[in-house]
């Protein structure tokens, strides 16, 4: 099995209720692993080129996050939501990665080992309160 990692950087703010209620900073990081067991001619999983601005299109370079989306913007809920939306674009995308720094990461990836053969996990998505 092959892997290829890119990591991406973006500046953000947002606030986490009781947690850090005021808005404040990170340069967040993204890491987007995909995974293939066969290459692409010429012996790649992806071609750099062709990734890289899918991933930076997703990024919301310069917003407040807590207006951007309808979850509390923790790095488990953009792991999990930066994943569902690229996966139907990556079909290879394996998991996804997101921090408020490089030290300490959240990654979502699917895991259906504990589901019935063949059937996808209950969304059941409940990202939190959010702070607006």
């Amino acid at each position: 099995m092959y892997t290829v990692t890119l990591t991406e950087r973006f500046e953000a703010t947002h606030a986490l209720d009781t947690l850090r209620p005021q808005p404040h900073s990170h340069e967040w990081v993204v890491r987007i692993v995909l995974e293939s067991e066969i290459l692409s001619p010429p012996g790649i999983v992806m071609n750099y080129f062709e990734l890289k601005p899918i991933i930076s299109k997703l990024l919301p370079h310069h917003k407040h996050l807590n207006t951007e989306y309808p979850f509390a913007p923790t790095g488990e809920n953009l792991a999990r939501h930066f994943y569902q939306i690229l996966k139907p674009q990556l079909p290879q995308l394996h998991a996804v990665s997101v921090g408020e720094f490089e030290d300490f990461m959240c990654t979502f990836t699917e895991d259906f080992s504990h589901h019935t053969a063949g059937t996808p996990p209950a969304d059941g998505f409940d990202g939190g309160n959010v702070d607006r």
